[in-house]
C-alpha cells in the first residue's frame, strides 16, 4: 500500500530540491553620466547584490576595448566610480566585468553638441528578455540644420553613415540639413504643424490645458498617416550597413519620439523605458533659445507656448493605447500596417541588441 506513494513522493522532493538549488538570475543595472566637473559618473546595482571586483575598460568605440589591461578596478560593493575620460576621445565608452564573468558596455546617453540640441544614444535600454541596445548604432536627435563645425566634427567621429529626415520638405528648404552622411533619407512625415496654432495662442484661445488634446492627435495623426514612411525606415534599419543612424526632426521631440518608440516597441522595450525616453526631451531641448522674446507675452501665453514645446507623458501613452484599441495591440500594428513580420524584427533584434 505504502509503494505507490512513495513514488509519487520521491521526484517531488526532487523537484522542490531542483528549485532551492537553481542559482538566481544575476541582474546588473549600469548608467553613465558627464558630470559638469568633466567626470563621468558611472553607477551600478546588482541584484542578487555582488561582492568582487569591477574591471572598467574605456574605449572610444563601443565594439573595441583592450581587455589585456583594465583602466581601473573597484570593489563592486562601492557603486560607482568617476572617471576622468581621454581627452583624445570624442565619446568615451565604458566596458565593465564584474567578478570576471559579467559585462555591460556604458556610455552617457547625450552626446555634447554646441549647436544641436537633444541629439542622444538609444543604446543601452534593455528589452522584456533583458537584452541591451547596442551603443553607438542608431541616434535621435533636433534639428542637424544648427550644426557647427564642430558639431560636424563630432558627427564624423561618431562614424555617422546614414541620416534620416523626418521633416517636410519646407523646413528642409528653409532649414538644410548642414551634415553631408554618406546616405540621407529624406522622409517628410505628414502632421505636426505648431505653427498653426500660434496665432491661436497669442489671442489665448488655445490655453495650456487644451495642449495635451492637441499633442495626442498629432500623434495618433503621425502614426495612422505615415505607414509608408515607417515602412521604408524600418527597410533602412534593416540593412546592417547602414549603420550607425541618426534620425532627426525639428525638435526631436515629436516625430523622432514616434519613430524612436516604434523602434523601441519591435525590439520589445517595456512600455515604461519607452516613455521615459520621450521625455528626455524635456531635459535636453534648449527652450530658452525657442523662446527668444517670449517675456514680451502675458505669463498664460508663455505657459501654453512652454507646454506646446513640452513632451508630455499622456500624449505617447494615450497614442499607444488607441493604436491597441484599434488593431488589438501595438504588435498587431506593427505587423499589418508596417509589415515587419517576426522574421523582420527578429533581424532588427539581430542589428541591434547584444547577446
Amino acid at each position: 500500500m505504502n509503494a505507490m506513494p512513495t513514488k509519487v513522493i520521491y521526484p517531488f522532493f526532487f523537484f522542490l530540491l531542483l528549485i532551492g538549488c537553481t542559482k538566481e538570475k544575476t541582474q546588473i543595472n549600469v548608467a553613465c553620466e558627464l558630470s559638469p566637473d568633466g567626470t563621468y559618473l558611472i553607477k551600478w546595482e546588482t541584484y542578487p547584490p555582488m561582492t568582487g571586483t569591477v574591471r572598467i575598460y574605456e574605449s572610444n568605440r563601443p565594439d573595441s576595448f583592450n581587455i589585456n589591461a583594465s583602466d581601473f578596478e573597484v570593489n563592486i560593493q562601492d557603486g560607482y566610480k568617476r572617471i576622468l575620460a581621454m581627452a583624445s576621445y570624442v565619446r568615451p565608452y565604458f566596458k565593465l566585468v564584474f567578478n570576471k564573468n559579467y559585462s555591460v558596455i556604458t556610455a552617457d546617453r547625450i552626446v555634447p553638441m554646441q549647436g544641436i540640441f537633444n541629439f542622444r544614444d538609444l543604446g543601452g535600454y534593455s528589452n522584456k528578455e533583458n537584452h541591451r541596445l547596442k551603443w553607438g548604432k542608431l541616434y535621435r536627435s533636433g534639428s542637424l540644420s544648427m550644426a557647427d563645425r564642430q558639431d560636424i566634427r563630432t558627427l564624423n567621429q561618431l562614424g555617422i553613415e546614414t541620416v534620416i529626415d523626418l521633416r517636410t520638405e519646407k523646413e528642409s528648404y528653409l532649414y538644410p540639413n548642414k551634415f553631408k552622411a554618406p546616405q540621407v533619407y529624406n522622409m517628410p512625415l505628414r502632421g505636426n504643424r505648431h505653427d498653426i496654432f500660434f496665432a491661436e495662442i497669442l489671442s489665448q484661445k488655445m490655453k495650456r490645458d487644451d495642449i495635451l488634446g492637441y499633442d495626442q492627435s498629432v500623434f495618433s495623426f503621425l502614426l495612422e498617416n505615415n505607414t509608408d514612411y515607417f515602412i521604408r525606415m524600418f527597410d533602412v534599419l534593416l540593412d546592417e550597413k547602414k549603420y550607425p543612424v541618426v534620425i532627426f526632426c525639428s525638435l526631436g521631440k515629436d516625430r523622432s519620439a514616434i519613430a524612436a518608440a516604434l523602434i523601441l516597441a519591435v525590439l520589445d522595450v517595456d512600455d515604461d523605458t519607452i516613455l521615459d525616453d520621450y521625455l528626455l526631451s524635456n531635459k535636453w531641448i534648449d527652450y530658452p533659445s525657442l523662446l527668444q522674446n517670449a517675456d514680451i507675452y502675458p505669463a498664460e501665453v508663455q505657459e501654453t507656448i512652454t507646454a506646446l514645446f513640452s513632451a508630455h507623458r499622456e500624449t505617447l501613452k494615450n497614442s499607444f493605447d488607441a493604436l491597441t484599441a484599434n488593431y488589438g495591440s501595438v504588435a498587431n500594428y506593427l505587423e499589418h500596417e508596417l509589415k515587419l513580420t517576426p522574421k523582420k524584427r527578429e533581424k532588427l533584434k539581430s542589428i541591434l541588441l547584444y547577446e
